[in-house]
């Protein structure tokens, strides 16, 4: 077995552990951990999901759509409960809208796309989300507590390194190799983090609002 997939797979079981720790006390959290919580368990579904269509030798380029859209969604939802100025929120309700209106509009034109790997849909889905983290690490040094920086610093490291890995499919090669390693490297310091932060602030009692 090669490195890469044993990092890989170091991935899937961080990824599995975090999903069956925030489950625990599901009920008892507040409306940002639920949402983060579907985001774990949506994306723990879509990974073993296409780990067994690859192991198969089954095309699984089509769950990209699913995971990424999914992941905005989700993730987008989580920044308008966390983030407390009104006008923000409102903005980022706004920017669901214009992003989803905008694949809608982009697979009607290209009916293709569907079958293959979408730049378009990866940049339009990863850009807001790494704003979003940036606009809550302003709120952070304006001082709101410490609840969710490690699970948001976790996503802005993770999702400016893998929106270099699929923006960069010309490159080959070593260096390919090189951002394909630390994309799963970095995903594994994203899953320690949210460990960290479950650990920190959710393990013992729901979090007070």
């Amino acid at each position: 077995m090669s490195i890469q997939i044993i990092i890989v797979y170091i991935g899937y079981i961080l990824l599995a552990l975090n999903t069956v720790l925030f489950l625990r006390n599901y009920r008892l959290e507040l409306t940002p951990i639920k949402i983060f919580t579907l985001y774990l368990i949506g994306s723990l579904v879509l990974q073993l999901y296409s780990s067994y269509l690859s192991n198969h030798r089954i095309n699984n380029l089509f769950l990209s759509h699913y995971f990424f859209i999914g992941k905005f969604i989700l993730l987008s939802l989580f920044f308008r409960e966390i983030l407390k100025k009104i006008i923000l929120k409102k903005i980022i309700s706004v920017v669901i809208i214009i992003v989803l209106v905008a694949l809608c509009v982009y697979y009607i034109v290209d009916t293709t796309s569907y079958d293959k790997f979408n730049i378009f849909e990866i940049v339009v889905t990863s850009i807001p989300l790494i704003i979003f983290c940036f606009l809550f690490f302003i709120q952070k040094i304006e001082g709101s507590g410490s609840r969710f920086i490690f699970i948001v610093s976790g996503m802005f490291l993770y999702f400016l390194c893998s929106l270099l890995l699929f923006t960069a499919g010309n490159i080959k090669g070593s260096t390919k190799m090189l951002i394909w390693i630390t994309n799963a490297l970095l995903y594994i310091l994203y899953q320690i983090l949210i460990f960290v932060e479950w650990y920190k602030h959710f393990r013992k009692k729901p979090a007070l609002t």
